[in-house]
């Protein structure tokens, strides 16, 4: 069985089994998943709360960053087999497609490398998404589909840590902020 195939039978028995689910709460993956191979995961948000935190739909999860970035951009992205995320900040066209449906990917290796979350929205207007408890301090790269991207280290945008700047390009976090970030706000400016 492939590893994608596993992933999703892992899920689906998990969320239908007495008890719930085999992640760490509502809208987790199995830390099993992440574990195993690069992941490529993609949230839509569908709503933003008053204090501004974006609430986002459960994370659909791909074997392939190019699977990923067809879910992300509703078929209008198609990349070859293989391709990486650091496509997205090598190749000016595909970054330039990417910024109109991701408000930011976020990787877990530099250079927009390993497994990765994509933050599907419409909105750089401040508002912060929580990253999952499975995606928490493993941020060390992000690709800005907003002009400025605020990582902070802990929840609800508190303890700030570092921006990365520049609608279309992917940059590193230094190595003060690498794998410590567990809230992202999008700004305009």
């Amino acid at each position: 069985m492939r590893l994608l195939e596993w992933v999703l039978a892992v899920v689906v028995a998990a969320s239908t089994a007495p008890g719930g689910a085999v992640g760490e709460g509502p809208g987790d993956v199995p830390s099993l998943e992440l574990e195993a191979a690069d992941s490529h995961c993609v949230v839509e948000v569908v709503e933003q709360r008053p204090g501004g935190e974006l609430v986002t739909s459960e994370p659909v999860c791909f074997g392939s960053f190019a699977d990923a970035m067809v879910e992300a951009s509703g078929g209008l992205m198609r990349l070859p087999d293989g391709v990486g995320g650091d496509v997205v900040f090598t190749d000016e066209s595909v970054g330039i497609l990417a910024s109109t449906f991701a408000i930011g990917i976020h990787y877990d290796g530099y250079n927009g490398s390993g497994s990765s979350i994509t933050v599907v929205g419409s909105s750089c207007s401040g508002g912060y998404w929580n990253t999952p408890g499975w995606f928490d301090n493993r941020i060390s790269s992000s690709y800005n589909g907003c002009a400025r991207l605020k990582h902070w280290n802990y929840p609800g945008v508190s303890g700030y840590l570092t921006a990365t700047t520049g609608v279309g390009t992917t940059d590193n976090l230094p190595g003060s902020a690498n794998n410590k970030t567990e809230s992202v706000s999008y700004h305009s400016s």
